[in-house]
């Protein structure tokens, strides 16, 4: 009795440290994911100068991306139960380095979209992936923990690789930051293929357990059972109204994300080194970003209204961004204005991201498989960053920056609109 009363804390310390393990290896993974997915976008416009190319030709590249990555993350949300996720995430990470490798020293400008198609084609398997292994190795008293620590995972990505390259564009040549996302890739593959057995196993065993006792409990009460039913009543609905909010959202977030150094060089003659710090900011709030979406929804307790609200506070953001740039254009405190409402909106859409992809499929799992939504909406927020890439570069070229101004605006106005009716018309769903 005495030996099992000194071994139980000893199992559940070792468990909790595991579990924490294993998250800063998904955050880890993820994150470095993102400086390997932007090492591109990041260095859009230095490229584009080497090569002598158009805005809508860079941006192709990045659509092709975009592309594979949105579909692939479909079909991998669809198919990911059965993947081990072992080897698929190391598999992705090491081809994925030497795609990077691949486009940061290939002579070929036409070649670039390939060879980003396919790191657009092993990236979309990473999210749905990890978040199903998070599902089912993260007790119910972590889940929250979970939803905001792989929150800041694009933000930190994304800061990551635009100090990266505003470094290297600034003392030796963008190339090199192919060359450090490459290594990071390759690195943490490593790390993740020696790690994963003394991770995943027990924390599965200890999940699956928890899972099982509380099945249990809902079997024997008529309340759980009718609490989940009147759940799922109007599940389809919020699916697809926060698939539609993802495809407008990173619309706007990675549209902003590529396209920043060319804005700033166009209306204000930024430097290209310059232009590249200055985005830092972006990436820079959506950390709090991450963790004020999750203040919002604890306020709102709705996915939806929570969304809607943020979305609001962009809208003005930019109607701020419009009335600066163009009324007072050139003026340094018009380059502020916009730097700074930028890096807000940025902040944002980052939050709204967390909700859709990281905090809606954690919550729902008992609903539906986390993984698979994960991967569909997530799908979807690709959809919208293929858009964004070729279209606003394509509007830049033809009509300058501040019609694509306004279609922003106009976008996230109308998302403002279809969060309010849904609210409305949905007031006696449980999830909303």
């Amino acid at each position: 009795m005495v030996s099992q009363s000194i071994q139980e804390p000893e199992s559940k310390k070792s468990g909790l440290s595991k579990s924490t393990l294993l998250l800063l290896l998904c955050w880890i993974v993820y994150t470095c994911s993102y400086i390997g997915k932007l090492s591109y976008g990041a260095n859009i416009k230095p490229i584009g100068d080497a090569f002598d190319v158009l805005n809508a030709d860079t941006g192709l590249v990045s659509t092709c991306f975009f592309f594979a990555y949105g579909i692939g993350q479909i079909v991998n949300g669809i198919l990911c139960k059965k993947y081990n996720v072992k080897y698929v995430v190391f598999t992705c990470l090491a081809i994925a380095s030497a795609m990077n490798l691949c486009v940061g020293f290939c002579p070929n400008f036409a070649l670039l979209k390939y060879f980003w198609l396919v790191n657009g084609i092993v990236m979309s398997f990473l999210w749905p992936t990890l978040i199903r292994l998070l599902s089912e190795t993260m007790k119910k008293d972590k889940i929250d923990r979970a939803i905001v620590v792989m929150g800041t995972t694009v933000a930190t990505g994304t800061f990551l690789i635009y100090g990266i390259s505003a470094l290297f564009t600034a003392i030796a040549d963008y190339r090199w930051s192919f060359c450090v996302a490459a290594t990071l890739l390759l690195t943490i593959s490593i790390i993740w293929f020696f790690s994963f057995d003394r991770l995943v196993p027990a924390l599965r065993r200890e999940c699956a357990e928890e899972e099982k006792q509380e099945k249990v409990v809902e079997e024997k009460s008529e309340t759980g059972a009718s609490g989940a039913k009147v759940a799922l009543k109007g599940l389809a609905l919020l699916i697809c109204i926060l698939a539609f909010f993802a495809v407008v959202n990173n619309f706007v977030k990675d549209g902003l994300t590529t396209w920043t150094p060319d804005i700033l060089n166009a209306l204000y003659g930024t430097q290209d080194w310059l232009s590249i710090l200055l985005t830092l900011l972006l990436p820079l709030l959506a950390i709090p970003g991450t963790v004020f979406a999750v203040k919002v929804y604890n306020v709102v307790k709705k996915y939806i209204g929570a969304c809607t609200v943020m979305f609001v506070m962009s809208a003005v953001l930019m109607g701020l961004v419009i009335m600066f740039t163009f009324g007072f254009s050139g003026s340094t405190v018009a380059m502020l204005i916009t730097v700074v409402s930028f890096a807000l909106i940025s902040a944002l859409m980052s939050g709204i991201d967390n909700i859709i992809v990281s905090m809606v499929p954690l919550q729902l799992k008992k609903h539906v498989n986390s993984g698979k939504l994960a991967g569909i909406l997530n799908g979807f927020c690709y959809l919208g960053s293929t858009i964004s890439m070729y279209g606003l570069g394509a509007i830049a070229d033809n009509w300058g920056w501040e019609a694509g101004f306004y279609v922003l605006l106009g976008l996230i106005g109308l998302v403002v609109v279809v969060g309010i009716i849904y609210n409305f018309i949905s007031k006696k769903h449980v999830i909303r």
